[in-house]
């Protein structure tokens, strides 16, 4: 169906919505999919067994939240005891038979081994449409080109989000992260795209080698806007700013979703402070929930709610989770927003497991790294926290180790050492040590960035 490219909504019946009647459809087919769920599902059929409820129980949001939540170490279980049973990793959790299976898809595997997803041709229809959702509110359109320099593969920000693009009607430069920053920039100049989806610490690093590779400034290329994801950053004042003025930017989009139900993306209104949030663009096919991270019980969603994320699939045939915890600690929002959507609005603001406690005070690496930005260019805005022991207690002070900026001598360090604690002081409610080092100690992350340093792990292996 053609579009006018005016009007501001692809799917406005569902994106502008009122809240009630999206509760109703949500509830609509999460009992269609607990049905599903139990009868398709080993995995799913024992949760229900073990906490004595059948799907026809559900007749509440309230009751749904009885059933057990699940998270990537019971995820990874599964595949372990499907293998032992069935020779592969999905006979437990997934639900569609073999042959409807069209396409399986992994996390990257940063915090341990990969988690697989697989895919039926529905479930990538209706992932199409939360892509052309989020690229319909930032502007672009059919005939607008987008180079993709995030994960490539089988990744889940790879081949889904590429597909989704194309299928738009948008057209895709799919390099990937793997090529390398020459090779990005040679596409880049190659191609003429005028967008580019990446993460925020990229974006950082194609603005420090962009005159070394083209012999020319970042703004200079002739990008117009900008995705951001996959990593905290895209949410920060300092990085965003950093990032919009280094390459010269219309705008830049926090974003989040791949290849599952939770897709968000920030809008015009909320582009500039994000004060707003990003739009969750797919709450017909996805509900959220947060909860207590302490005690895991389930939080009233109200405009300023923190807590852990966990998600269910709505609508989904391959492998729909349910309750499924991924560790991201959200912040929501349920004021109205000046650009009309009426769906909730979320801020990602670290990962639960990330979080440390330093003397009463919760830190998470990514106000770490907006901190840091603040000094730039007398550091590289690139740290690392270094932990001698488990967190997420931390015995004073945080042991961080700081790229210094290459126009900046030793003799430059006690000064600016001596500011950097008492501004962290200040704003992070913490003195860390700091070590400095050379600009370019730390390796460019190809995917994410890695912040935190496990010293004690280095010891046991030794």
């Amino acid at each position: 169906m053609k579009r006018d490219p005016n009007r501001k909504f692809w799917n406005p019946d569902i994106e502008t919505m009122p809240r009630e009647e999206l509760k109703k459809l949500q509830m609509k087919r999460l009992k269609k999919q607990i049905k599903y769920n139990y009868e398709n599902s080993i995995f799913y059929r024992e949760q229900f067994d073990r906490a004595r409820i059948k799907p026809k129980d559900i007749q509440t949001f309230s009751d749904f939240t009885h059933l057990p939540t699940m998270d990537k170490d019971v995820h990874r279980q599964c595949q372990e005891i499907s293998v032992e049973r069935f020779g592969h990793p999905y006979g437990m959790l997934a639900c569609a038979p073999i042959d409807k299976i069209v396409r399986i898809n992994s996390t990257s595997g940063t915090t341990g081994i990969p988690t697989l997803y697989t895919l039926t041709q529905h479930d990538i229809a209706i992932n199409r449409e939360f892509h052309a959702r989020k690229l319909w509110l930032r502007g672009i359109r059919p005939g607008d080109i987008i180079l993709h320099a995030v994960g490539m593969s089988m990744f889940v920000s790879g081949i889904p989000v590429v597909d989704g693009i194309q299928e738009y009607g948008a057209c895709i430069v799919p390099v990937g992260l793997e090529a390398g920053i020459s090779r990005i920039l040679q596409y880049w100049e190659l191609c003429k795209p005028g967008y580019m989806e990446t993460t925020p610490s990229f974006a950082e690093y194609l603005i420090q080698k962009c005159p070394e590779i083209l012999g020319k400034a970042a703004t200079e290329i002739g990008m117009k806007g900008m995705v951001v994801g996959a990593e905290p950053g895209g949410e920060m004042p300092e990085v965003r700013k950093r990032i919009i003025e280094g390459l010269n930017l219309n705008w830049l989009a926090n974003n989040r979703g791949a290849s599952d139900p939770f897709h968000g993306t920030s809008c015009d209104s909320s582009s500039i402070e994000l004060t707003r949030g990003m739009h969750l663009v797919s709450e017909d096919y996805c509900i959220l929930e947060l909860l207590d991270p302490e005690t895991k019980q389930s939080l009233d969603l109200e405009d300023g709610t923190t807590g852990e994320m966990c998600y269910t699939y709505l609508g989904w045939e391959g492998t729909p989770l349910q309750r499924y915890c991924l560790g991201d600690m959200l912040e929501v929002f349920t004021s109205p927003c000046e650009c009309g959507a009426t769906s909730l609005r979320f801020k990602i603001f670290g990962r639960s497991d990330d979080m440390l406690m330093i003397k009463g005070v919760k830190l998470f690496p990514g106000a770490l790294k907006n901190f840091m930005a603040g000094f730039r260019p007398r550091v590289t805005g690139e740290f690392r926290i270094l932990l001698d022991a488990p967190g997420p207690r931390v015995n004073p002070p945080l042991k961080v180790q700081v790229e210094f900026g290459e126009d900046l001598t030793r003799e430059d360090l006690p000064d600016l050492e001596k500011e950097m604690r008492q501004r962290a002081h200040e704003i992070l409610r913490i003195t860390p040590e700091i070590e400095f080092v050379p600009a370019n100690t730390f390796e460019h992350a190809t995917y994410k960035s890695d912040y935190i340093v496990k010293r004690y792990m280095q010891k046991k292996t030794q």
